[in-house]
């Protein structure tokens, strides 16, 4: 997804420059804003790119109606959506006189400023001026009274006798008399899952003191869905019931109130197996839950008891995987945004959760512009499950592309058993092991390059050490893979205490692989070594590791402390982000 010129798709300069000041204009472009857009590496955990040049978190309309500078009614009609949702907020939350007048008229300033250029999506526009009036204001939870009230009223009628009645009527359940007990059990689950999905098309239920009877309840249970997604899911939960193995489900766009509903459900799947992660926004956006709701209104405390919050924004595919294969089975995570489902702007640990999760639920009918009206595929399956109209709800799978390859954690541990199997092989017949670390994709447009050079240094090693076995991990490199899931299962074989010998590349070794070309050294590469890589300083933290329980095993290479320039490895990446982002 690297948006320079050569990647626009009509050598057209002024169409160019117009998409690239879309992309800047509304802080998406990752050159400008690394700090604060995901990597190319980072989105493709959640988007499947395949020749697509760029990714727009909209639909395929208003993006089209932008590049196209066809603005009119479209962007003018959805620019002043968002004025008639930030204007009575201000009124409502901002008593004072004096500070309301002043934030109405900064905003308008800022709002009239933003939309001038019909550049501006309504989405970006819409948090740059919330967070003008979070500053402005300095009320951290506008509406939270509000948002507490809605969640009352559903933790109420969620614990009210007449609910508990019409749940639980055994009446809409269709069994022969030689169904076994497992398939009774996940009928009752599914029926009791879909009056709760039914029930959320009925915002009145949280809105307002509303009284409703069971008999009232139940003729709203059997309300119809639209769409082919309950359809879609009801397959699915089966299949991953009869899999035997553990699944998650990444649930999105959450909203005060419904939010109950939407726990009631996923406690339904925890019971069929399923474990759920859970995500809310990062900051105030609306109705919509944020993880300091999480952490202050009592409702949600009761009702997330036992869930684990994972507050990182940051985390690691090991880290990550550490935690969904503990005995909880609820994980609480921030998306990292204060808008709809944006992948670009989305934190590294909601990016890492989509990657782990076999399926994602959207209850946001903001974020299907996103998911199911634009053309973008996905690399896990959609389901968007929203009310659309009063009462009606729809559900809506979009499923991934064929070509997106998955390597569960269960399958990178496969792989990596594997070769510890034939690793003890070799052990037995007298041979070492030797690990050779080097720079792959650290010098940018160096890959080839690269590759060439450890291939070549590998098999002189190779041709000049009796009984030894060189591990060359690049050779097990297989398509599909990004450097999370090399890194996750190379590290299981590097702490298996098999190597007898940790190698990490010198400049001598990169002097000596251009020699044995017969080339000279390119500009890039004089002076290179292991300790330019962020891979290579990350394995040596493992190797000084690993050396303190095995210490018979040798590391040759630079000294640690040449290794200190890196200190992490940007996330899906094969090659290091710049030192001042570091």
């Amino acid at each position: 997804m690297d948006r320079t010129y050569e990647s626009f798709s009509v050598l057209d300069p002024e169409k160019d420059a117009w998409i690239a000041n879309f992309y800047t204009e509304n802080h998406l472009a990752y050159e400008v804003f690394p700090n604060e857009v995901a990597s190319p590496e980072q989105l493709r955990f959640m988007v499947l790119l395949d020749e697509e040049p760029y990714y727009y978190p909209c639909s395929d309309k208003v993006f089209k109606t932008i590049i196209e500078k066809k603005g009119g009614d479209l962007l003018t009609f959805a620019y002043i959506k968002v004025w008639e949702r930030v204007e009575p907020l201000v009124r409502s939350v901002v008593k004072d006189t004096y500070r309301q007048k002043f934030l109405l008229s900064l905003l308008g300033t800022k709002f009239r400023r933003e939309t001038s250029s019909l550049v501006m999506l309504p989405s970006r526009l819409e948090k740059r001026l919330l967070q003008i009036f979070i500053r402005v204001s300095e009320i951290e939870r506008p509406l939270a009274k509000i948002k507490e009230a809605k969640n009352r009223r559903m933790y109420e009628f969620l614990k009210s006798e007449s609910f508990k009645e019409a749940f639980n009527d055994p009446n809409g359940l269709e069994f022969r008399k030689d169904t076994p007990l497992d398939e009774v059990a996940l009928g009752i689950h599914l029926l009791q899952f879909r009056r709760l999905i039914v029930l959320s098309g009925h915002t009145e239920l949280w809105n307002r003191e509303k009284k409703v009877t069971s008999d009232e309840l139940r003729s709203m249970m059997k309300a119809p869905i639209e769409g082919s997604g309950w359809v879609w899911l009801k397959k699915i939960l089966r299949e991953w019931i009869n899999s035997k193995e553990r699944r998650y489900l990444l649930w999105t766009g959450v909203f005060a109130g419904e939010v109950l509903l939407d726990l009631a459900m996923i406690q339904i799947l925890i019971r069929m197996g399923i474990n759920v992660i859970l995500s809310v926004k990062k900051a105030f956006y609306y109705d919509s839950v944020t993880i300091v709701d999480v952490l202050e209104d009592s409702y949600l405390q009761e009702m997330l008891s036992g869930a684990e919050i994972i507050t990182n924004p940051n985390i690691s595919k090991k880290e990550l995987l550490e935690r969904l294969k503990s005995d909880k089975t609820l994980y609480i995570i921030s998306d990292g945004t204060q808008e709809h489902f944006n992948p670009l702007l989305t934190s590294v640990t909601f990016a890492r959760a989509f990657k782990e999760a076999d399926a994602v639920i959207s209850r946001s009918a903001e974020d299907a512009d996103c998911f199911i009206d634009s053309h973008f595929q996905f690399t896990r399956d959609i389901l968007s499950m929203v009310c659309r109209k009063p009462g009606k709800l729809m559900l809506q799978e979009k499923l991934r592309n064929t070509k997106v390859i998955r390597f569960s954690e269960t399958a990178l541990r496969t792989k990596a058993e594997a070769m510890i199997a034939d690793l003890k092989t070799q052990k037995r017949q007298g041979k070492k092991i030797l690990f050779y670390s080097a720079i792959v994709g650290s010098i940018p447009h160096q890959l080839e390059t690269a590759k060439q050079i450890l291939n070549v240094f590998v098999n002189h090693l190779r041709k000049r050490q009796e009984g030894a076995v060189v591990i060359n991990p690049a050779e097990h490199f297989e398509p599909g893979m990004d450097a999370d899931d090399i890194m996750y299962m190379w590290e299981i074989v590097q702490r298996s205490g098999l190597i007898d010998t940790w190698r990490f590349q010198t400049v001598d070794d990169i002097e000596k692989a251009f020699e044995l070309m017969d080339e000279k050294i390119p500009p890039e590469w004089v002076g290179k070594d292991a300790t330019y890589s962020t891979g290579c300083t990350m394995e040596m933290k493992i190797a000084l590791e690993v050396q303190k329980d095995r210490h018979e095993m040798q590391i040759i290479g630079p000294p640690w402390e040449k290794f200190l320039r890196r200190k992490e490895y940007g996330v899906g990446k094969l090659y290091d982000r710049a030192l001042r982002d570091i």
